[in-house]
């Protein structure tokens, strides 16, 4: 009978032995989880504090040029296959493929959308910007002018910051630039006044960072000028620094960025005569002239190259 009893109880001992097993490891495997997720979570903190403290101060993005904003574009080579051309409007995934493809480029003038986000802790002050390594050389954008349809402009908002440089200057200065003014002549002129960081830009880093854009529009005449764009930011612990901007591009970002020069002539046009209806090849193209510069006082502002 006790031996019975006792065999009993070693078949219950071992089957809560084994009925057991599964909870007790998957007691430790979600101990192992939880270890797993504080040590990840401890790695994501620290590279959190890195990026608020070590490395760059600031982020910098810049967006390409709406190429459906008025202006005037251009292709190196002489277009002369009227089946070549985009079947699509000039708004169209085909006519932005078809003029990426021929590495089109603005005449005379161009302006890209750049975005400076601050990391660091702290304050960052952004004192100046400069164009860098300017090489201007006589046009090749002769070949074809590309003229999209009167639809206006882009209709956006403006921008706290609005900057230009006239790569015409020996040392192309950050211009205030107060756009288009139709009141002074010539009409149509571009108003350019004072210094765009006559006063220094704050910005609040950190994880609830602030932001800033800035329209930087880039004017040249007969010359195609590839350049680079730096900006001089100030902050604590790391002094005074010029970061690059990278622009967009195909196949992948760079360090510069082209506007192309007038020519007295193109060989072949291609028009766009709607918004909808696909481009048409026409024979060759005189261009307007340049965008006139009505230039007032300049102010140094602190940082490089003044």
């Amino acid at each position: 009978m006790f031996a019975v009893i006792g065999a009993v109880g070693v078949l219950m001992s071992s089957a809560v032995a084994i009925w057991g097993l599964p909870s007790a490891v998957q007691s430790a495997d979600v101990a192992k989880q939880a270890e797993a997720r504080e040590r990840n979570k401890d790695k994501q903190d620290d590279a959190k504090e890195k990026r608020l403290t070590v490395g760059p101060a600031i982020d910098i993005a810049a967006g390409e040029p709406n190429l459906f904003y008025g202006g005037r574009f251009a292709l190196a080579q002489r277009t002369t296959d009227a089946k070549s051309l985009p079947d699509g409007g000039f708004l169209s995934d085909k006519y932005r493929a078809w003029f990426v493809k021929n590495k089109g480029l603005r005449v005379n003038e161009a302006t890209v959308r750049v975005t400076v986000f601050p990391i660091h802790k702290g304050t960052m002050v952004i004192q100046n910007m400069w164009i860098t390594n300017l090489p201007c050389r006589a046009t090749r954008y002769g070949g074809t002018a590309v003229l999209p349809p009167p639809f206006g402009d882009s209709g956006g908002e403006g921008l706290p910051t609005a900057a230009a440089f006239d790569l015409t200057e020996p040392n192309p200065r950050p211009w205030k630039n107060h756009g288009r003014v139709s009141t002074e002549k010539p009409e149509g002129a571009w108003k350019l006044s004072g210094n765009a960081f006559a006063k220094a830009i704050y910005l609040d880093g950190g994880e609830d960072f602030d932001a800033r854009a800035f329209d930087l529009s880039f004017f040249t005449k007969d010359k195609d000028c590839e350049f680079g764009v730096e900006v001089n930011v100030t902050s604590a612990g790391r002094g005074d620094e010029w970061y690059p901007v990278v622009f967009p591009g195909s196949p992948g970002p760079r360090l510069t960025y082209k506007v192309a020069g007038r020519p007295e002539r193109y060989g072949t046009s291609v028009v766009s005569e709607s918004v909808e209806g696909a481009p048409v090849l026409r024979g060759p193209h005189t261009p307007d002239r340049p965008p006139a510069l009505l230039k007032g006082a300049f102010l140094s502002a602190q940082g490089r190259g003044e």
